[in-house]
């Protein structure tokens, strides 16, 4: 029971003096009237009593003689809107009573706003898809030579949850691999030497605050979409939601790169992280000085055309981008003549973003198909026997063009279809032990958000 409950509270047994004193000595000029149980049993006012002396009443009569019996009252807790429609029809005290309709609280006008309560934080960050210019990202050809990558992101996303913690413990739990880690302390994480991606992660970010942080994804390990750079940003992203001085976004893509690329040794180029950072269609260009992301308005028609075009294809084939890249990098060190198909792929990229913004998707589709044929060129670990097969399997069938996503070995394809070659197209990678993924395209990327802890 509050204390101003217990301020403006009469039993039924007290008179109507006692009322007016009780009413006196508060600024709402009220007082309530309570039974032995605490029942509330009416309301009384300077106005019942005025009423009662001149209908010739006296004040020592009980309280109960000039109460108004049929008083407004809410019950406890109730939502903050009720309250104000009540207040705004005049009245200055709404009394609030719990089930047994007893008193146990007294809302007023000045009542506090809600007190703050725990939160929690999310993020999504979706993946991508590389159209062209993979490899180009590599920091030693951009280094020297100017790159550019068309992508864009689709709604598969990596989640992250991060609940603060008062223990300064910190417990790490990855739903898609399966496995947990517990700390004690950041100190103590940051002294591990077996640290996974998440906690090499946290180590970049070193929070003053203990937390349990929670990762789950919407695609496959190994699906050449970009994931574990969704599954680093998304992270960050989940730390950054709870930071007063928030980091921007090209300042996310860099952190996710310095953990992922640097820190936990992940070899691979810097597109990933900006796709799934920025979000939409981008054409992404590499210099030595700067790195600028350019979003892309496609118009509505041929964005809905491209996505009715587009046949996403599930390999089953699992591959580590990492030695790929590596391989990759080691292949083009080795032969400068290599540095000619990188600049090769960059033009083709430029001239797929015209065929993109002007709505010549058929030309598009048939870019996919030398984009392939010329990333195949990179190293011989690229594609092997099944996944030439599968490819071929949709060209005979129908398709224009496609392209295996990612570093290559496996993962995912992306095929151009028209619309009347799908059904072949569909059938004919599926009698190969492939599996087609609906998807959607993503305009929006990481994106973080607050709740409450329920």
């Amino acid at each position: 029971m509050s204390l101003l409950v217990q301020t403006l509270s009469i039993s039924e047994q007290q008179t109507i003096l006692d009322a007016v004193k009780c009413i006196e000595a508060g600024a709402l000029q009220i007082a309530f009237v309570v039974a032995k149980d605490r029942r509330l049993l009416g309301v009384i006012t300077n106005g019942d009593v005025r009423r009662h002396l001149l209908q010739g009443g006296q004040t020592d009569l009980s309280v109960t003689v000039c109460m108004n019996r049929q008083f407004r009252a809410v019950q406890i807790g109730a939502p903050r809107e009720e309250l104000l429609k009540v207040f705004d029809l005049g009245y200055n005290a709404i009394p609030a009573v719990d089930e047994q309709g007893r008193l146990v609280e007294v809302y007023t006008r000045l009542m506090a706003a809600s007190p703050e309560v725990p939160v929690l934080a999310r993020a999504r960050a979706p993946v991508r898809m590389s159209f062209c210019g993979g490899g180009a990202d590599l920091t030693y050809f951009f280094i020297d030579h100017p790159a550019a990558v068309l992508s864009c992101t689709v709604g598969l996303y990596a989640h992250a949850t991060l609940v603060p913690r008062d223990d300064g413990k910190i417990r790490i739990f990855s739903e898609d691999l399966g496995y947990e880690e517990h700390h004690d302390s950041l100190a103590e994480l940051l002294e591990a030497s077996d640290k996974s991606l998440l906690g090499t992660i946290v180590s970049v970010i070193k929070p003053k605050f203990g937390f349990d942080l929670y990762l789950r994804s919407d695609f496959p390990v190994g699906s050449g979409l970009g994931g574990s750079s969704a599954a680093t940003t998304a992270t960050i992203a989940v730390f950054n939601e709870l930071r007063q001085d928030r980091w921007n976004t090209y300042e996310i893509a860099e952190l996710a790169f310095q953990a992922e690329r640097l820190c936990f040794g992940i070899a691979g180029g810097w597109q990933d992280q900006y796709a799934s950072a920025f979000g939409g269609f981008n054409l992404i260009e590499f210099e030595n000085q700067r790195n600028m992301v350019h979003p892309i308005r496609l118009e509505e028609a041929i964005r809905n055309e491209l996505e009715s075009c587009l046949v996403l294809c599930d390999t089953g084939i699992s591959h580590d981008s990492g030695r790929l890249h590596e391989l990759q990098r080691q292949e083009i060190e080795a032969e400068a003549a290599q540095n000619e198909l990188l600049s090769a792929s960059v033009a083709l990229c430029r001239r797929m973003h015209r065929h993109l913004i002007r709505g010549e998707l058929r030309d598009f589709g048939l870019c996919l198909d030398e984009a392939w044929r010329l990333k195949k060129r990179f190293s011989s670990a690229i594609s092997h026997g099944r996944l030439d097969g599968i490819y071929d399997a949709a060209l005979a069938a129908g398709a224009l063009g496609g392209k295996l996503l990612g570093a290559g070995g496996g993962g995912f394809f992306l095929f151009y279809v028209q619309p009347q070659h799908r059904q072949r197209v569909v059938h004919a990678v599926r009698a190969l032990g492939c599996q087609t993924q609906n998807f959607r395209f993503e305009s929006s990327g990481v994106t973080s958000w607050r709740t409450k802890i329920q």
